[in-house]
């Protein structure tokens, strides 16, 4: 019988937050997985945003053209996962409650796959607050049958995108389980999958392990809004005293001032930070392709998988090839990715070029931008002009990407704009229409989410 397939996807982890000298957060779990597995140092995603992300993940393309501006998971016909389904293996599946996901929702077998988020009655459902027993009540069920591929989404990370306090890690909200209140949570996810892990046979089991993007953990735990000003005394006497209908406009200008302040506050605050800095404390839904937000762990542990770190650039475009070729399944469709291992556990040498492009808000927006990575060099640009917004960064030498090079390297753009332009011109075709009731759906949960005003 083929291996059941387990993949965790913990939506908005770093790559050096999992694994790596670089950290505060206390992972034992994870590192012992790490420590049996194959992971990936340099694995890339292809996107800032959870949906681009899952799209270019479940199947195995990049998202180019139409493709790029869905804003839902969008599986075509021979999708990765109904192929995995024509060979035996059964569909399960744990997810927030979201309208984008409803494609995946449709193929998953058990009935209680999504969890409650942004539902107005209730608190968000997270690992500590019962997310985890779920999970292994699944792992446990006699009624589950095997071979089966079971996806796990853990939405744990992203109150801190919305701007919350991440809910249930009380017990880790102190200095030894992280300096910044991303590492504590990362913390608090360690010790709940270690319970899940205990579930899991990794003698008959692929278990992989990845993030859709990065996130910003705003330098010395300040972020933007931490520089602006409190105008608590001002608000409380401005709506005793003024009309009811001057509350509106008073709290616009109130609004503005503060924005402007704070704005000041920040510039001079910043001044003597390298960029890297500056831009961590960027507001958390800024598009950008620069590699915190978009370097991801990516980790393969099983029986048939030999231990390793691998240092080259790998893609999420890459994940179900290399699955397919673990479980021993041919690929006879299109697609971007390739296999990074065999069933004989050899290491392709190769390394290939990864697209990039930010996220998708309902409106195109003037800072998309698109772009190319390749182990040595990025570079990206505004997505419609070529000539507007060039960045070109030596990963090499400047692995926090401080220093714009763009001066004197014309070569290495004109280079980079035409591996741009091949992978653009290799467009996948997505069906990506909403429906008038799903564009509604969508947009106030993107809402909710923080992602839309």
């Amino acid at each position: 019988m083929r291996p059941n397939i387990i993949f965790i996807l913990i939506d908005g982890l770093r790559s050096e937050q999992f694994y790596g000298n670089n950290r505060t957060c206390k992972t034992p779990n994870i590192d012992s997985l790490v420590r049996k597995g194959m992971y990936f140092e340099q694995a890339i995603s292809s996107a800032d945003g959870t949906i681009i992300s899952l799209n270019t993940i479940f199947s195995s393309n990049f998202q180019v053209a139409n493709a790029a501006r869905s804003q839902k998971i969008v599986l075509n016909e021979d999708n990765l996962i109904d192929i995995l389904k024509k060979n035996g293996y059964r569909i399960y599946g744990t997810f927030p409650n979201f309208v984008s996901f409803n494609s995946l929702r449709k193929r998953f077998e058990n009935e209680n796959n999504s969890y409650d988020w942004i539902e107005p009655l209730t608190p968000p459902e997270t690992l500590p607050t019962g997310l985890t027993k779920r999970v292994i009540q699944l792992l446990e069920s006699k009624e589950k049958q095997e071979p089966y591929f079971y996806y796990f989404h853990i939405f744990d990370l992203h109150p801190l995108r919305e701007g919350k306090k991440p809910i249930g890690i009380e017990e880790f909200d102190n200095e030894k389980s992280g300096s910044s209140m991303y590492a504590k949570t990362v913390s608090s996810i360690d010790h709940w999958l270690g319970k899940i892990l205990k579930k899991i046979d990794l003698e008959k089991t692929i278990l992989v392990i990845t993030s859709d993007h990065g996130e910003r953990i705003p330098f010395e735990n300040k972020n933007h809004l931490d520089f602006q000003p409190r105008f608590d005394t001002a608000v409380k006497a401005g709506r005793k005293y003024l009309p009811h209908s001057l509350h509106k406009v008073g709290g616009k200008f109130s609004g503005k001032v503060k924005g402007t302040i704070g704005k000041a506050k920040l510039t001079y605050s910043n001044k003597d930070l390298t960029s890297y800095q500056k831009r961590s404390r960027d507001p958390y839904f800024t598009l950008s392709l620069y590699d915190e937000l978009i370097r991801v762990p990516l980790l393969f542990v099983g029986s048939s998988i030999k231990p390793r770190i691998i240092t080259k650039q790998v893609r999420h475009v890459d994940i179900f090839p290399t699955i397919f070729d673990l479980i021993d399944i041919p690929l006879d469709i299109k697609i971007s990715g390739k296999s990074l291992v065999s069933t004989t556990n050899e290491i392709s040498e190769e390394e290939e070029s990864n697209y990039l492009h930010t996220m998708p808000f309902q409106k195109e927006s003037t800072s998309d931008r698109i772009g190319i990575r390749t182990n040595k060099y990025k570079y990206f640009r505004n997505s419609k002009n070529p000539k507007k917004d060039i960045h070109l960064y030596d990963l090499e030498n400047d692995i926090y990407e401080n220093n714009n090079i763009l001066k004197n390297n014309l070569p290495i753009i004109e280079k980079m704009e035409k591996l741009l332009q091949n992978m653009q011109n290799d467009t996948l075709e997505l069906d990506n229409t909403l429906s008038k009731e799903e564009e509604e759906k969508i947009s106030k949960e993107l809402r909710k989410l923080g992602y839309i005003k």
